[in-house]
């Protein structure tokens, strides 16, 4: 999922024009699957720290980094969170693969004190 702010340029162009952001989406959708991501869904946000949420199945952590970096390169966006999701299945497999650690894993402990 990716997060991300528009530009001021963006927001002044859609405020001018607000039917250029349809355009704006459709593009979206060809540039994103230029990465080999394909648009599961989208929504505009009514916060102030993002303008929009997209959900885009790519086919790899690399494509996805790609789509942010050219977002920021162009200056379309100025800030954004990629947020990488897990489908039921794939979170099952995690916590499959993550129970055998369990029983290595255990939280520091404070210190010993060498004076004792």
């Amino acid at each position: 999922m990716i997060l991300a702010r528009y530009s001021q340029d963006v927001v002044e162009g859609v405020l001018k024009d607000p039917q250029a952001i349809i355009a704006r989406d459709e593009h979206a959708f060809k540039f994103y699957g230029s990465l080999g991501g394909k648009v599961v869904n989208y929504w505009f946000t009514r916060d102030v720290e993002y303008h929009f949420a997209v959900v885009v199945d790519f086919p790899d952590a690399e494509a996805a980094h790609a789509a942010v970096l050219t977002g920021y390169s162009t200056g379309a966006f100025t800030e954004g969170k990629l947020i990488p999701l897990a489908s039921a299945d794939e979170m099952v497999g995690a916590l499959k693969r993550a129970a055998p650690a369990v029983d290595l894993f255990y939280p520091p402990t404070e210190p010993q004190d060498a004076s004792a």
